[in-house]
């Protein structure tokens, strides 16, 4: 059994927390067949915030981009601080602070904190909703936007209330009212809204940091462009830009992503009640654009379209479309892709039209919805992640376990909402918390109040069983002695009876503890041989990559090896061809040489045969295709002798 369980089941404190009002109210959430459309976040945190599950009892460190509804609850460790919103409405909690969301739906937020200090800051009118934060001693209600303090001391089982500015009423156990305007405090002990002087310890710098977060928040850009109820706008800001496009109107781009990333690619699936499965993203600013609006490509960018400004949104757990359904996308496989702006997203679980149409509100933006058939980025290269179906559902995933397949064999599959196989029901929530809060003690302080309570009542029932019997003595009667020694015997078996519950019931913390205890070595030793199985894989795949690269780095080794071979005989080849041609010119030109020398013996000879003296210098020799250079004898020809 929980903290807050503890206290309340053990006192009927619900009993005074205006029944016939809850009453109504359950009955309706009773009626709902819808899940909520408003859920909490963990918007920031400082130190060691511890979270705990509704329906479990096991604590796990807080994951900012989970979601938290009805049952969840938080604990910050000593010097830690966190801060939440619920809608546009943020609650901060100093250090070793317990909450629970004991309701949070479209109409009601009621929250518990038996133990620490918080500060709640409720921004827009109330227009009907409730607003609520339940103490061990009363309930507070807000009346109107403000600014609020409560501190819970279960060890002196006294409540603190501040207002800042609004106006709050306080319920008591038996229907006792009062109502705090601003700059008005009490301190109540007990639950009949008993006042006591004085004001609870506060730790220090608790409200300079409120006013600064106070300040962050009212600075943000990404307010201009959202309803402050798109829960987790606030991270917009650090990680992205807005700009103008004339199509989809305002677009928050994210900044630092890889080249072929995409919306809803970094994270997991895990399953969140009531809505089942839920994307849980990795990046820090992934909250709003997972559950709100939805992504377009501009160019070659991915931008997030969050659409219409106005009206309260919607959560939905992820608006996407799976590809082929029943999980066989590729035979073996589970594939996604983000919702386009004005494409209708329909859930995987059974909803009311109304709804639908609530849901669907926000995506409409400035150009006419698609058909039903057809889905933009499901034809859009790189839009769909494909995860094996055995590790769909079970935990963070990472780039290496996406499967690799052809964008084509997607562009005209059919789309389901779900992706048609089971998902561990449980599981998705961390590693285990290193610091839990410390329920055992407060149970336990509980448990002595009421016993110290129990012993008075019964020394006063004694001292009135002894006063009787007194009067019983002196009146002499033997048949009251025997009456009051059957009381005497009734009442140490009633005490022996209390003693042996109450150690059962130690006994019985005792061995829940000690599971507990042993459920946590279990799931870090489950842990820690993950973790060596993942680094084992991780280095194999190092390996495989670094012969790889070897014998990539061999095979181009070979190739300029064999490059280097071609040119050298290229050259050696150009070098035959050089020799050859000059050769080849010496060649000719001794021909020529010898040609010359026989012409001129030839001459000579014709020359002395016909007795004509050389000339004192000889003229020199005609080019060929000049006039008389055909035949040389013409040079030395008298007229006489062409006769």
């Amino acid at each position: 059994m929980n903290q807050t369980a503890s206290l309340f089941t053990l006192s009927a404190a619900r009993r005074w927390l205006l029944g016939a009002a809850l009453l109504c109210v359950g009955l309706a959430a009773s009626a709902q067949q819808d899940p909520p459309g408003r859920i909490a976040r963990l918007n920031y945190q400082q130190g060691t915030v511890s979270f705990a599950p509704a329906g479990a009892d096991s604590w796990y460190d807080a994951q900012p981009n989970r979601p938290l509804t009805t049952g969840d609850r938080l604990w910050t460790d000593r010097n830690a601080r966190a801060e939440l919103h619920v809608g546009s409405a943020a609650l901060r909690l100093d250090g070793q602070t317990h909450v629970e969301f004991t309701e949070l739906d479209d109409d009601t937020a009621r929250i518990t904190s038996n133990q620490g200090n918080l500060q709640l800051r409720v921004r827009d009118e109330l227009s009907g909703q409730r607003f609520e934060v339940d103490t061990g001693n009363l309930a507070v209600v807000i009346d109107e936007p403000g600014e609020y303090r409560i501190a819970a001391d279960p060890a002196a089982g006294t409540t603190w209330v501040a207002v800042a500015s609004g106006r709050v009423t306080l319920y008591g156990e038996n229907g006792q009212s009062q109502s705090l305007g601003a700059r008005q405090q009490l301190t109540v002990s007990g639950r009949d809204l008993a006042a006591i002087g004085g004001t609870p310890a506060q730790g220090s710098g608790f409200d300079a940091w409120v006013a600064e977060r106070n300040r962050i928040e009212e600075q943000s850009v990404s307010a201009r462009y959202v309803s402050r109820e798109v829960v987790g706008y606030q991270q917009l800001d650090a990680y992205g830009d807005w700009q103008s496009d004339p199509t989809y109107g305002d677009v928050w781009f994210p900044r630092n992503v890889d080249a072929d990333w995409a919306p809803y690619r970094d994270g997991q699936w895990v399953n969140v009640a009531p809505w089942g499965l839920t994307w849980i993203d990795a990046a820090p600013w992934g909250f709003a654009p997972s559950h709100y609006g939805r992504w377009a490509r501009v160019g070659p960018r991915w931008g997030w379209v969050p659409g219409r400004p106005n009206g309260r949104p919607v959560y939905s757990p992820a608006l996407v479309g799976f590809v082929n359904g029943g999980g066989s996308a590729g035979g073996n496989g589970v594939g996604w892709f983000p919702l386009a702006p004005g494409e209708q997203w329909r859930p995987g679980y059974r909803a009311s039209q109304r709804y639908l149409d609530q849901v669907n509100r926000m995506a409409i933006y400035n150009r006419q919805a698609p058909r039903n058939d057809f889905y933009a980025n499901q034809q859009m290269p790189g839009a769909v992640t494909v995860l094996p179906a055995d590790r769909f559902g079970r935990g963070p995933f990472g780039r290496r376990d996406l499967m690799r397949l052809p964008d084509d064999r997607f562009a005209r599959g059919p789309v389901a909402p779900a992706p048609g196989i089971a998902v561990n029901a449980f599981g998705g929530f961390g590693r285990p918390a290193a610091v839990v809060p410390p329920a055992a003690a407060l149970m336990a302080r509980q448990q002595q109040i009421q016993l110290q309570q129990a012993q008075q009542a019964q020394q006063q029932q004694l001292m009135q069983q002894q006063q009787q019997m007194e009067w019983q003595r002196q009146q002499g009667s033997r048949q009251q002695q025997d009456w009051r020694q059957q009381q005497d015997w009734r009442a140490q078996q009633e005490w022996r009876q209390r003693g042996e519950q109450e150690r059962w019931q130690h006994q019985q913390q005792q061995q829940m503890q000690q599971q507990q205890l042993q459920l946590q070595q279990q799931q870090a030793l489950r842990q820690q041989q993950e973790m060596q199985q993942r680094a084992a894989q991780a280095q194999a795949l190092q390996q495989q990559q670094l012969l790889q690269q070897q014998q990539a780095q061999q095979m181009q080794l070979q190739q300029m090896r064999a490059a280097q071979q071609q040119a050298l005989a290229q050259q050696q080849q150009l070098r035959q061809q050089q020799e050859m041609q000059q050769r080849a010119a010496q060649m000719q030109q001794q021909a020529q040489a010898q040609q010359q020398a026989l012409q001129q013996a030839q001459l000579r000879a014709l020359q002395q045969q016909r007795g004509i003296q050389p000339p004192a210098a000889p003229q020199p020799q005609p080019q060929p295709g000049q006039r008389g250079g055909d035949d040389p004898r013409r040079l030395w020809t008298s007229p006489d002798s062409r006769q």
